[in-house]
């Protein structure tokens, strides 16, 4: 009995220490299980901030923000407006931000990229950001300021622009933890921040900061563990830290061990129960007590792992959910954005489609598929007649339905080609446009489509009609004048150089016809020059050309006397000049008065190249002027005693060459004056110091080094001489802005080396190259116009500039005008000089004004000599003037000393000029 009592007793304690040791597991699981539940919740409404900053950020005010500041809209009168816009919606989050009752949000900031302020909203510190990440982080807390901050980027076309922050208040989350009692040193609860050196308890909690011990920080996570850090009284407490997800914050939870496990016995004294059996009857009451406690715990502790499991799931399917959401708005977000952008692009396609160009567009294979108004109102076609055609329907010639080939590589290598077209409309019209092509390419990069813009020419044909007209042709007869007879005479010159005959240029002078303007007037005059031009017309064949060179002067150009031999030839062409004296002297009515004229003629023979026209002419107006000796109304021809001239050129020739090694050439430099009396340059003009008693004058001795070839060497030294002196320019303040114009010849601007050798000496000497402008003759002729812009454009690329001289005087077309990379239009003198009786310079003088302003291009006039000369340039917009008016040209010394008596005030260019060349 005594045994099994024993062990009846020991039974029931061992049942006791089980028993306590089950409630303190139990107990532990409650805490942990509880603590987690409120430490995800904190955890939570850390993450919904994060959610806030990213549903600000992807705010429309922000994104219409960004819209109309990538448009470039006016900072004063859109983008302030965007401001307040995105201020008001900031207001708007941070009022229904709220925790029970109480908003949270202290400030809410939108800076760019830069990390500049855009907008801002409430109040408080602007934590600082070193940089914008690309992601949504995690909240930052700062326990200095109490504040909990958030950064979330703003995205723009998939382009990171800038960003959101976020400032809330860290101590809202106190209204997230337990509020208990503490003065029985029960139930704790408060956050640690941090290395626990700060601490947040519940709002109306007795507990505050100063019972937090920083040792509480350093204890391990997710276990209860007994200490005596925190008790108020030193009994021994059941500390439990659990950390928050992506947080520097733990849940802090302090309770006694007896509220936690009760007041009743440590499980080691149920052993004492064996040496006090009189107890047994009330330890078995115990023991059925602290069983039943002990079941119920146990349920307790099942069910509530239970409902953390069920919660848990229920959170899992809730993160999923809200994530599949979330992607779900990112894409119709993103979707959004695209359809804004493609609807505005096809806008803005749509407009410029039915802008006033016409237009059409095919596919691949260059089938119309759509025309617009404008193309269909010039063509005459309306829109279903054309679309599901070809394109070659349109074409002048029917056969050039694809690209040519250099289309076809245009396209291939750039994606566009343009180039000037010819279209046959509805009613067979032929019309010229120019055409501006650019392929549409699939996501292959091969075609698809191609789109065709053309351009009305009709204006530019027109003006270069214009000044086709004005340049080549006399506009009192209607004659061509001598650029174009020029251009004769160099195509009869090589024919009869193939054929092996000769041909003739007849010069033809209207005697005494000075006198008949003197006694009749100058209408009668001009009846007689247009009545003899018409007879001129009749007594020469269709491959023959006349020619009025001005005044009363007309040169007959007998393009094939189809002679070989010269006494042929000389006969033939005798007999031409006798019928044009014959007919020439038979009466004329010169509105109502009969006049009766004679003309005198002298006539040059050539059969091959070897003349310039210059020295054909030359001898024909030589030959003119012995016909008028010998008594007028006579014909002769170039006698070999002038072949002297010629013996003269070849002596020049010798002597040039010469100079030309051992550098024994001068350059004067003549002024040019802006319209307000500045000086802003000068030309550089090549002098040739001859031991004689008149030296050579530029035009004799540069055309001779031009037919010889001297010209390339002569060009490179004067080039070069003229960047030294700019150089040295450079270093005087008076002269520093001061530019510098070279001519170029033609031969020298198609030599091979020609960018090279400009570029070494600009290098060599020093010279600004933005102060110096090379002049290009218009007459020279452009054989290789693409090599030409070439080199050009090579030169301006370092700054050089480059000016047409002699503008007026050639023949170049609008289209090279158009091509080559001028900067300035200069005119010819000739055209200056009678420009204020002449109209017919005045109109040509007017028409090369007006076009430099078209093309932008400045306009500057040489030759000018007197002021009412420069007030009618100034009256129709020309600025820069160039000539006697002014100054002539002068040494590099004088024209120092020329400058800087220019700068003071009061003194007339004029004076300026004499007391130049007087020092």
């Amino acid at each position: 009995m005594a045994s099994g009592f024993l062990l009846f007793v020991l039974y029931l304690a061992w049942s006791l220490y089980s028993t306590r040791m089950q409630l303190r597991a139990a107990t532990d699981s409650r805490l942990l299980a509880d603590s987690a539940r409120r430490a995800a919740v904190v955890a939570d409404f850390l993450t919904d901030q994060t959610k806030l900053a990213t549903q600000i950020a992807g705010a429309h005010e922000v994104e219409d923000y960004l819209a109309n500041a990538a448009l470039g809209m006016s900072p004063r009168y859109g983008l302030n407006a965007n401001i307040g816009f995105i201020e008001h919606a900031f207001q708007r989050f941070m009022a229904r931000t709220t925790l029970r009752g109480e908003a949270y949000v202290r400030r809410i900031r939108f800076i760019d990229k830069n990390r500049v302020e855009v907008a801002s909203a409430g109040v408080g510190a602007n934590p600082a950001i070193d940089s914008i990440p690309g992601y949504v982080a995690a909240p930052r807390i700062d326990p200095q300021a109490w504040t909990i901050e958030v950064v979330a980027p703003v995205f723009f076309k998939d382009a990171l622009v800038g960003a959101i922050a976020t400032t809330a208040d860290l101590k809202v989350l106190s209204r997230l933890l337990i509020e208990a009692d503490d003065s029985e040193g029960g139930y704790h609860e408060f956050l640690l921040i941090g290395d626990g050196a700060r601490a947040l308890s519940a709002t109306r909690a007795s507990v505050n900061f100063d019972l937090v011990d920083r040792s509480l920080a350093n204890i391990p996570a997710d276990r209860p563990i007994p200490t005596v850090a925190g008790s108020p009284n030193g009994n021994r407490m059941l500390a439990l830290r659990t950390p928050i997800e992506r947080a520097p914050l733990s849940l802090m939870t302090l309770t006694s061990e007896a509220t936690a496990y009760g007041a009743g016995s440590t499980p080691a004294y149920a052993l004492y129960l064996a040496a006090f059996p009189a107890a047994l009857f009330v330890m078995a009451i115990g023991f059925e007590r602290q069983r039943r406690r002990a079941v119920q715990l146990e349920n307790d502790v099942v069910e509530a792992d239970r409902r953390r499991h069920e919660l848990s799931r229920h959170n899992s399917s809730l993160s999923k959910e809200i994530a599949l959401r979330k992607r779900l708005e990112e894409d119709l977000r993103r979707k959004t954005r695209a359809l804004k952008e493609t609807n505005a692009e096809l806008r803005i396609a749509a407009t410029t489609f039915e802008s006033q160009e016409e237009m059409i567009v095919t596919d691949a294979n260059h089938i119309i598929l759509k025309i617009n108004k404008t193309f269909g109102e010039m063509s005459g076609y309306q829109a279903e007649e054309l679309v599901g055609r070809s394109i070659a329907i349109l074409h002048a010639e029917q056969d050039d339905a694809d690209p040519s080939e250099q289309q076809a590589a245009a396209i291939e290598a750039s994606g566009r080609w343009q180039g000037e077209i010819q279209l046959r409309t509805k009613e067979g019209e032929i019309v010229e446009r120019w055409l501006a092509l650019s392929a549409v390419q699939d996501e292959t990069g091969a075609p698809s489509h191609y789109v065709r813009t053309y351009y009305d020419l009709s204006d530019q044909k027109a003006a270069e009609a214009k000044i086709r007209t004005l340049a080549f042709y006399d506009q009192l007869t209607g004659l061509p004048n001598r650029a174009s007879l020029i251009e004769s005479a160099r195509q009869a010159m090589a024919n009869c150089r193939t054929t092996q005959t000769y041909g003739a240029l007849l010069f033809i002078d209207l005697d005494h016809f000075k006198r008949l303007n003197d006694t009749l007037g100058h209408h009668k005059g001009d009846l007689l020059l247009k009545h003899s031009a018409a007879r001129l017309q009749k007594c020469i064949g269709k491959r023959d050309t006349v020619s009025r060179f001005g005044g009363d002067e007309f040169v007959v150009l007998l393009a094939d006397l189809q002679a070989s031999e010269a006494e042929g030839a000389a006969l033939h062409a005798e007999t031409v000049a006798e019928s044009i004296i014959a007919s020439i002297a038979e009466p004329q009515d010169l509105d109502g008065h009969t006049y009766r004229c004679t003309a005198s003629i002298g006539v040059a023979l050539f059969c091959d190249e070897r003349q310039s026209m210059e020295d054909l002419l030359k001898w024909a107006d030589m030959a003119m002027y012995e016909a008028k000796t010998a008594g007028r109304n006579d014909v002769r021809f170039f006698d070999p005693a002038m072949q002297m001239l010629i013996e003269s050129r070849a002596k020049i020739e010798a002597e040039l060459r010469e100079d030309i090694a051992q550098k024994n050439f001068q350059l004067h430099y003549q002024a040019q004056v802006d319209h307000e009396g500045r000086l802003v340059g000068a030309e550089a003009l090549v002098r040739w110091p001859r031991p004689v008693a008149k030296p050579p004058s530029p035009g004799e001795f540069i055309p001779i080094a031009e037919s010889s070839g001297l010209i390339v060497a002569l060009g490179n030294g004067v080039l070069e001489t003229a960047c030294v002196q700019l150089a040295e320019w450079a270093r005087d303040p008076a002269l520093a802005n001061l530019t510098v114009a070279v001519n170029v010849s033609g031969v020298q601007l198609h030599q091979p080396t020609f960018v090279d050798r400009v570029k070494s000496i600009v290098e060599q000497t020093g010279a600004d190259p933005r102060r110096l402008k090379l002049e290009v003759t218009e007459s020279f002729e452009i054989a290789k116009i693409d090599e030409v812009i070439a080199k050009m454009t090579a030169l301006r690329d370092i700054g050089i500039r480059f000016s047409l001289d002699d503008f007026g005087t050639g023949y170049s077309s609008l289209s090279y005008l158009k091509r080559l990379p001028l900067d300035q239009l200069k005119i010819d003198q000739s055209f200056v000089r009678d420009i204020t009786t002449d109209p017919n310079d005045a109109a040509i003088a007017e028409t090369i004004i007006a076009l430099g302003e078209i093309l932008g291009l400045s306009v500057i006039a040489e030759g000018v000599e007197t002021e009412e000369q420069r007030a009618f340039l100034a009256a129709r917009g020309c600025r820069v003037y160039q000539g006697y008016l002014f100054a002539r040209p002068m040494s590099s010394k004088q024209f120092v000393q020329f400058a800087k008596l220019f700068a003071r005030p009061g003194v007339p260019p004029e004076g300026l000029d004499r007391q130049a060349h007087s020092a």
